[in-house]
């Protein structure tokens, strides 16, 4: 992972623009404020409440990583039947 460092001003208002960091696809952020006043900014995404229902459920997440494991998805296949040799 690599850190870079920006310096930001915040206005009157005490905003400022996140326009020179961040990846560009990241549009919501969750804050986190440390003891010693860091601010933390990570990436976030916003769900459905029922979508975190569904993905609280046990049965559901053993599904995903399931679904999610290489090892599953490789099937065996029988090999094709090999041309035998004439004896001539």
């Amino acid at each position: 992972m690599t850190t870079t460092v920006h310096e930001v001003v915040l206005d009157e208002r005490r905003r400022t623009s996140l326009a020179r960091v961040g990846h560009k696809d990241h549009h919501r952020y969750l804050v986190e404020e440390l003891s010693d006043g860091t601010i933390v900014l990570k990436p976030a995404v916003t769900i459905a409440a029922a979508e975190l229902d569904m993905l609280r459920s046990p049965e559901v997440l053993r599904a995903i990583k399931q679904a999610m494991d290489p090892s599953a998805r490789r099937r065996r296949r029988p090999l094709p039947p090999q041309p035998t040799a004439s004896a001539d």
